[in-house]
């Protein structure tokens, strides 16, 4: 990351002799906050924003629905006529501008011909039919043709919206216009970044187009591009609601009353675990509410694809209310090592993954670095959580109640099994959610989690650190999330999927820490173990 203060004070400098203008301060203080920057750089944004010119911006709108545009329009911090009076010369916008037809067009030329402007995607580009959807002017030009053209010239290219980032609603199945997010034309993204949401809230708009036009350069993006500032958090991780979902405490209904007690929506379909925003934080409409704060659950209108993959939006992620995204491709099962002999013998002087119901291991240099300790009886952790807190008696109480056989099968047997194999987390896990006698609850587990067919994630929270030279995985705080999924309505496949998901991350994690942190330089990973035939384990770990 580059020092910042510094960017400013060269910035700065080449502004000196620029005639100064009045800053509102309570802005800066809300976007030095927002990045968490601190307020030693205060005095340097004001003085840079004093002196810094209106940046030129075409704003080109096309398959949308205003939605983001109305949202930019509301914005109270610094006020929208503030951004367009001081910070931003509006040059092009559809909706906004006086001019229409033949002297809009040559609004946009002359624009292009000047270069150096902020470019603002909104809506999808149409790329089907021989481009016949969304012309623009006498030309006709197509939406890509437009896009490609701006995008030349521009000094940075924002995609504000769903329908800009991944094609929004417009690329729902069976989308006849072939609408696809505009990262999908564009090769160069050194200057580029997505703003999902439908539509975003009117902060995460300003505020990162006022980070470009302050420091000349984009925040930290994520791998979709988003900035890690307002999407690095999932929508659940933020949300007023969590205790509840902690607790084992659901709305069951729109019309219960829990709802507005402030249960959990997940049960009624939020996908806030899978969704990252940070609608919490910065809300809608002058921060009066947010969907879930007024009683709606989350969508994930910020994730890509999201109208075909999250099925029914008033239900959680269950079989049968899939929509029409295709099953990901897995790829071709690899036939690896089934015993631990077999599996050094192909590993060699390699880094590899021994991932099996009877053992597991993590070997570099032909030695066990994998640690992990913890209680696989099920009816123990039950007891345990019940002690822990008054959250998670809550949820053990809540689980009895739902579940009384499930919890009467577990508590049969009261004695400890302290496990070292990483995948006896597999074994708790059917042991929580059937009552089914399995000769191999882990491959049971596996083959359930192989089984889900909306392929996102519930997080178990399981974790990896490097201590004496080992890769410690801790499970124990995870082991609650089970039940808190189950409660919710997510059924074993959605759950096994989520814990075998998880555990393969914490695996990765703690060994790019420990590469890191011995500075080994090695291209990829041996598997093996009988849970390792699976194709969702191959494609994560390998």
């Amino acid at each position: 990351m580059k020092d910042l203060a510094k960017v400013l004070e060269e910035r700065i400098e080449e502004l000196k002799g620029n005639p100064i203008r009045e800053v509102n301060s309570n802005f800066v203080d809300v976007f030095l906050k927002s990045f968490k920057l601190g307020g030693d750089l205060k005095t340097l944004v004001e003085k840079y924003l004093s002196l810094k010119p209106q940046i030129p911006l075409i704003w080109l709108s096309l398959s949308e629905c205003t939605g983001c545009t109305e949202s930019f329009l509301r914005n109270e911090i610094p006020g929208v006529e503030n951004l367009l009076l001081d910070f931003i010369r509006l040059d092009y916008h559809d909706v906004l501008m006086a001019d229409s037809g033949f002297y809009a067009k040559k609004d946009l030329k002359d624009s292009m011909a000047r270069g150096g402007y902020f470019l603002v995607i909104e809506g999808g580009v149409c790329d089907g039919f021989g481009e016949n959807y969304a012309t623009f002017g006498p030309e006709a030009n197509s939406a890509k043709d437009e896009l490609l053209e701006l995008a030349k010239r521009a000094e940075a290219i924002f995609g504000v919206g769903t329908c800009a980032a991944f094609g929004g609603v417009q690329a729902a199945h069976p989308n006849p216009s072939c609408a696809k997010g505009m990262g999908e034309f564009l090769r160069d993204k050194s200057h580029y970044m997505l703003i999902p949401g439908c539509p975003p809230s009117d902060m995460n708009i300003v505020l990162n187009l006022m980070y470009v036009f302050i420091f000349g350069m984009m925040p930290e993006l994520d791998a979709s591009y988003r900035p890690l500032w307002a999407y690095g958090k999932s929508v659940h991780d933020s949300c007023e609601r969590k205790a509840k979902f902690e607790s084992g405490d659901f709305v069951q209904s729109f019309d219960d009353d829990k709802n507005k007690e402030g249960y959990c929506l997940y049960k009624v379909g939020c996908k806030g675990p899978y969704a990252f925003n940070n609608c919490a934080k910065m809300k809608f409409n002058s921060k009066t509410s947010w969907p879930i704060q007024a009683g709606h659950g989350c969508i994930a209108c910020s994730e890509a694809n999201f109208w075909d993959e999250f099925g029914v939006y008033e239900e959680p992620l269950k079989k049968g209310l899939r929509h029409f995204s295709k099953p990901s491709e897995l790829g071709e099962v690899k036939k690896l090592a089934m015993d631990i002999e077999q599996f050094y013998k192909d590993l060699g002087d390699g880094i590899g993954v021994f991932l099996d119901s009877r053992e597991s291991r993590v070997i570099v240099n032909r030695e066990d670095i994998l640690q992990t300790s913890f209680e696989s009886n099920a009816g123990l952790i039950l007891e345990a959580l019940s002690k822990k807190s008054k959250l998670t008696a809550r949820l053990v109480e809540n689980y009895q109640r739902e579940f009384g056989a499930l919890y009467d099968a577990c508590m049969s047997d009261k004695e400890s099994k302290i496990s070292t194999n990483i995948a006896d987390v597999l074994k708790i896990v059917h042991e929580l959610l059937s009552l089914d006698e399995e000769r191999n609850p882990h491959l049971r587990a596996v083959n359930e989690a192989h089984s889900f067919e909306f392929k996102h994630i519930s997080d178990m929270d399981f974790s990896a650190k490097i201590i004496d030279d080992k890769i410690v995985i801790d499970v124990n705080k995870g082991l609650r999330l089970p039940l808190c999924y189950r409660l919710g309505g997510l059924e074993y496949d959605g759950i096994a999927y989520g814990v075998l998901a998880t555990l393969c991350r914490a695996l990765k994690s703690g060994i790019d820490q420990y590469k890191r942190e011995k500075n080994l330089d090695f291209k990829g990973v041996v598997l093996g173990g009988d849970l390792a035939q699976n194709a969702l384990v191959q494609k994560w770990m390998l």
